[in-house]
């Protein structure tokens, strides 16, 4: 007799995602991430660190479009492996947000495109964010958040594999920022690009409904409705 305990793969494992968006695990997709590195001001020869890099979609660009020394870190061997399968130059290191494995104040930029809401344990990460930064290192961040505050318990009721259970609201990024010593230069709201999201969704599975059976098969749809609603 045995007893056996299985946990659904991530969201962003399971192919759902990636199939509707062509590849981008995040909202946006490389437009976002063409934004968000075109901020961070780079310079030919900075080192930038992509934590929560998937298959390495951004260090693939950082290597093609500038003359900047990516590195790619993600938890998940799955995509890692796909990632170097499909581009054997990436510089892709399985590894965890909140224990890089980088020297501290080596890098110019740290990236993090709908990784750090899903990061186990948000202070120690920034902490080691800041660690790893230089002096006048920049960290961009492009993920959801929670607009209600009073939405927050429906959200932390989903499970852990959505992606959508950890986002926080702006008032309590921001200080989280400012206590790990970041001081925040541009705040940008691209919600419009969830919208997009939902419609290549859409156009992919044929309801939102579809897509949330394809990727959460065990969660009750009217909860993740609820909780996206509120």
């Amino acid at each position: 007799q045995m007893t056996e305990s299985i946990t659904s793969p991530p969201m962003y494992e399971t192919g759902s995602l990636s199939q509707a968006t062509g590849g981008p695990l995040h909202p946006g997709g490389m437009d976002l991430t063409a934004r968000m590195v075109a901020l961070c001001e780079l310079s030919p020869g900075d080192m930038v660190l992509d934590v929560g890099c998937g298959t390495g979609l951004t260090a693939r660009y950082l290597l093609d479009i500038l003359s900047v020394y990516p590195i790619g870190v993600d938890h998940s061997k799955f995509l890692l492996q796909a990632g170097i399968a499909g581009d054997p130059r990436l510089p892709l290191i399985c590894a965890n947000g909140k224990s890089l494995p980088i020297m501290s104040e080596e890098i110019n930029a740290v990236l993090s495109e709908c990784s750090l809401s899903v990061m186990s344990d948000f202070e120690t990460t920034l902490e080691e964010f800041k660690r790893v930064l230089c002096p006048g290192g920049r960290l961009a961040i492009t993920d959801v958040y929670a607009r209600n505050p009073d939405g927050i318990p429906a959200l932390r009721a989903l499970p852990f594999s959505c992606g959508l259970r950890d986002a926080t609201t702006r008032n309590e990024l921001v200080s989280a920022l400012q206590i790990h010593s970041f001081e925040v230069l541009v705040w940008e709201d691209h919600s419009e690009t969830l919208e997009s999201l939902a419609r290549q969704v859409i156009e992919t599975y044929g309801s939102m409904n579809e897509f949330w059976n394809t990727s959460e098969p065990a969660v009750d749809l009217m909860d993740i409705q609820i909780a996206v609603s509120k």
